[in-house]
């Protein structure tokens, strides 16, 4: 079934991480869709969950940029899902 998620990503200030972080996701097989919002450091993914899970998503973005990244969760409050501006 098509889903929609919000990852929240460990960070994302670096202006390279986005664009980056969107060819990783797009190149998964299941995977239909990415949407980047730099001013909310987070991203939506639209995705077929019978052939890909958020769980091999967050695997793989990890293996190849070595991001953490986490589901925002329903009614979260501000701040629960904190992402970590760039240190560079």
């Amino acid at each position: 079934m098509i889903k929609k998620i919000t990852l929240i990503p460990s960070r994302i200030g670096c202006p390279s991480i986005p664009g980056a972080m969107m060819g990783v996701l797009k190149s998964m097989s299941g995977v239909h869709g990415v949407d980047i919002h730099y001013d909310e450091r987070s991203l939506d993914v639209t995705l077929d969950d019978e052939k890909i899970s958020a769980e091999d998503i967050i695997k793989k973005v990890g293996e190849e940029m070595g991001l953490a990244l986490k589901v925002k969760t329903e009614g979260a409050k501000e701040g629960e899902n904190p992402a970590n501006t760039c240190p560079l």
